[in-house]
């Protein structure tokens, strides 16, 4: 009798299927695993509002306990702060050289800064009815403008 195989999900090569594991889409390769788990970790957090909460507050908690961890692993990884500075001066080149526009590709860039001041407010909009999948609350700020 010949072996049952499948296609892998991840490194789509034939393996032999486990007789243990009921309807198999990933082998057994530490790369396809990871994949595997990665996909049902997006898939829970999309889906499931308790883990998504559970796992922003443990972040937090942890961020709480460790606030200078980036500062000393990049000053024991001299590595790392070499690799970022090499692939920020390439993201930097395309720039000027017109392949990216302004500087959208870097983090936390918001033009509103300027504008924000004493008299901005911050409005949460959540939605009214609880059965829908999306329940992210969006933060909207109000900025007054003077006339003329």
């Amino acid at each position: 009798m010949q072996p049952v195989t499948f296609r892998c999900a991840c490194c789509r090569r034939m393996r032999p299927r486990n007789p243990r594991v009921k309807n198999q889409r990933y082998c057994g390769d530490k790369r396809c695993q990871q994949a595997r788990k990665t996909k049902w970790e997006r898939e829970k957090l999309q889906a499931d509002p308790y883990y998504r909460i559970n796992k922003k507050e443990c972040q937090e908690r942890w961020k709480q306990k460790n606030p200078d961890y980036w500062q000393q692993y990049r000053q024991s990884h001299p590595e790392y702060r070499k690799r970022n500075r090499r692939m920020q001066h390439q993201r930097d080149q395309r720039t000027r050289d017109g392949n990216e526009s302004g500087t959208d590709h870097l983090v936390k860039m918001d033009a509103l800064d300027s504008f924000l001041d004493d008299t901005t407010e911050s409005y949460f909009i959540c939605p009214a009815r609880m059965d829908l999948a999306k329940m992210d609350a969006l933060e909207v700020k109000i900025i007054p403008i003077s006339p003329g």
